[in-house]
């Protein structure tokens, strides 16, 4: 890639910069989405085990 064609093709450039800063953002609300939910389900089982133990007598 020739780099100095960038100041004549400001349009395409800044395009190309806002489509990996949005594909960036994208993928890290995903994996804060899943890292979120796992967690959610780790304390969920650890309430349910706290509230029901299996040992009752």
């Amino acid at each position: 890639m020739d780099f100095s064609e960038i100041p004549e093709k400001p349009f395409i450039f800044l395009s190309w910069v806002t489509a990996l800063g949005l594909l960036i953002s994208l993928t890290e609300a995903t994996i804060r989405i899943k890292i979120e939910k796992t967690n959610s389900n780790h304390r969920r089982k650890k309430l349910i085990k706290k509230l029901y133990p299996k040992k009752l007598a």
